[in-house]
């Protein structure tokens, strides 16, 4: 499969992110809050739902070794709420489906 990621650059670091269910039902328990409530409204998200959704988009296509909750955790500070925020929007919209395009209508017949 052909994941699309968002590139998330800290410290002069990149981290690939993308989402899937799997990683955000995963993510869920061990961030312990509701994910995807967090991805409907990312304008008003608590701390440990953004901590939760960096997580869930950096397992999807881990660096080596993968991050645990609280490495994810630590990308977020002052300086970089707004990136990360961003870059997480980013992945979401680029994990949704193409839309699919309508049937051809037949075309009606002259009168």
């Amino acid at each position: 499969m052909n994941m699309k990621t968002s590139t998330l650059t800290i410290d002069d670091k990149k981290y690939l992110l993308a989402y899937d269910f799997n990683s955000i039902a995963e993510a869920e328990p061990v961030a312990g809050c509701n994910l995807l409530a967090a991805l409907e409204n990312l304008n008003a998200i608590t701390a440990a739902q953004l901590r939760g959704l960096l997580y869930a988009a950096m397992v999807v296509t881990p660096p080596d070794p993968a991050p645990t909750l609280a490495q994810a955790g630590d990308l977020i500070r002052l300086d970089t709420i707004e990136t990360v925020t961003l870059a997480l929007a980013e992945a979401y919209q680029l994990s949704m489906p193409e839309p699919a395009s309508p049937p051809d209508e037949p075309l009606a017949p002259n009168a």
